[in-house]
């Protein structure tokens, strides 16, 4: 198998791009190489820029080796996420990379360089905001989800796309990774040992326990639709009014809500580390929360509202005139996004994974005091789901707990 390098880069993507102009100078760039704001993290792929003043295409070979942590790795996981790519291009043409061509023999592909936009996550760790980011993140998801359920597909393209995407491997990280291995290890002693037994006793506490392995029950046998799996803000590039979407070698046939969840955990976080974080007023402060807020209430809205117009104008016709069966898959998203949430959130803050949501506050106390108000949500909205009828719930036991803590600390 070929495996890439700045030195036979160029040549690669002229045999199999005969249209690219070489003609005019290339820089060539390796993923990780820059910063992490500019490149992202890079854990796992190796990916390279190459940019001319015409165009800019972004190369992906996913190698048996994980490029940082040096674990092994499936390599099958880069033609499925060509795959996936290739489905949502066709739903969602507009927060999808467009996709130039795939190698399957060598596991590389190439798609458009999307860094003409910011990724999201280092622009919210700056107090920047994107006007439209809740609508089409709601929209991105909606959409996917829907033209890829049993509720518009015939069934045999759905259990097409089920086997297709089982992704066992990829999805077995997250299985253990996120909802049992990480909360039956020591805590890392990074905050201090006060916090440390604190967060330690949240998260073997029994009633929690349960509700991540229920959780992770649905998890591993919801095959409701393709789900990217790791929806966070470092994989959503944006600006004001455009999106684009990448890393999907996690996608799999998984249940509604789940990505819905999982952006929404990282909204918490930042609106955490907001209450906390250095701002040059306390009036961008209050902004910036109040934004936040708002976004993650858009985001619903925009999933929900989304969601209903596909199935108004385009669920089969034995479903269509159920709404009955539609209210009560809302409900069931709702409640468990929420739990998603919870857990994902919970998973980066107490890990020893880096989250540049809260590394960014350099003042150990003040980001000490961000990740248990994280953690404090966390345990509230866990069981506090079950009632919300709406996302208005959720921001209200936000803001509740956020003035108890601060209450406290006062």
């Amino acid at each position: 198998m070929l495996t890439l390098s700045k030195d036979n880069i160029l040549s690669y993507i002229k045999e199999h791009m005969p249209d690219f102009d070489d003609s005019v100078p290339a820089k060539i760039s390796w993923v990780g190489e820059g910063t992490e704001e500019e490149d992202g993290d890079g854990y796992v792929n190796h990916i390279f820029r190459v940019q001319t003043e015409k165009e800019a295409y972004v190369v992906k070979q996913g190698l048996p080796i994980a490029r940082v942590s040096q674990m092994p790795m499936e390599t099958y996981r880069n033609r499925l996420e060509y795959d996936s790519m290739r489905i949502r291009e066709s739903i969602v043409p507009e927060y999808t990379p467009r996709l130039k061509f795939h190698d399957p023999e060598n596991n590389i592909f190439v798609m458009e360089d999307v860094s003409y936009l910011q990724i999201s996550r280092f622009q919210f760790n700056k107090n920047v905001t994107f006007e439209h980011f809740g609508r089409m993140c709601g929209e991105c998801m909606a959409k996917t989800e829907f033209y890829t359920s049993e509720f518009y597909l015939d069934r045999d393209k759905y259990r097409s796309l089920m086997n297709r995407f089982e992704n066992t491997p990829m999805r077995k990280i997250m299985e253990d990774g996120m909802f049992l291995d990480m909360f039956n290890e020591p805590l890392e002693d990074r905050l201090g040992q006060e916090f440390m037994h604190f967060a330690d006793q949240l998260s073997r506490d029994s009633r929690y326990v349960t509700e991540l392995y229920k959780l992770r029950r649905m998890y591993m046998t919801h095959a409701d639709a393709l789900i990217h799996a790791d929806f966070h803000t470092s994989n959503i590039f944006a600006s004001d009014d455009q999106m684009k979407v990448i890393d999907m070698e996690f996608s799999f046939m998984g249940p509604f809500g789940y990505d819905l969840g999982y952006l929404a955990g990282n909204l918490i976080s930042q609106y955490c580390a907001a209450c906390f974080k250095p701002f040059p007023t306390e009036d961008e402060r209050v902004h910036f929360k109040a934004y936040l807020l708002a976004t993650i209430k858009r985001m619903y809205y925009s999933y929900f509202l989304t969601f209903a117009e596909c199935w108004s104008e385009n669920c089969k016709l034995r479903y269509r005139d159920q709404d009955g069966l539609r209210r009560s898959i809302f409900d069931e998203i709702m409640i468990d996004s929420v739990g998603y949430a919870s857990m994902v959130n919970w998973f980066r803050a107490a890990s020893a994974i880096a989250y540049p949501d809260f590394d960014v506050i350099e003042d150990i106390e003040a980001r000490r005091h961000a990740v248990t108000l994280s953690l404090m949500i966390d345990w509230q909205i866990m069981f506090a789901r079950y009632r919300y009828q709406s996302v208005d719930d959720l921001i209200d036991t936000m803001l509740f707990v956020e003035r108890n803590y601060k209450g406290l600390l006062e």
